[in-house]
């Protein structure tokens, strides 16, 4: 019987990286860049403000496709038609109807 050969983590692989001190400010202002240029920074992730929540849910396909139809027969997003839905359920157990819809760029259709 052979022994199995033992492998090595991939932790002890893994090149550290190099540790570098900031770069000094200096008292210049940067250089406009023109308007649709990409800024040199790093760009920042989307983010929601901070009182705005994101909800998902898992469902099957025919109620994805029963909803989107639903929205559509009706005018209105997708998410438009599940801020109603979770109004009518805090209704429904005897709580006030405060969820609203988030606003931005996108999700600013029609007026609820």
């Amino acid at each position: 019987m052979t022994t199995p050969v033992r492998r090595g983590s991939l932790a002890s692989m893994a090149v550290p990286k190099a540790i570098t001190a900031p770069e000094p400010e200096t008292a210049q202002a940067p250089a406009e860049s023109p308007k649709g240029a990409p800024s040199p920074k790093s760009p920042t992730p989307r983010r929601a403000p901070g009182d705005v929540k994101t909800v998902q849910a898992r469902i099957n396909k025919q109620g994805w496709k029963a909803l989107r139809d639903l929205a559509a027969d009706r005018e209105v997003s997708l998410e438009a038609l599940m801020v109603d839905a979770l109004n009518d359920h805090l209704l429904k157990h005897k709580q006030p109807p405060i969820v609203q819809r988030r606003t931005g760029e996108r999700g600013t259709e029609g007026g609820e």
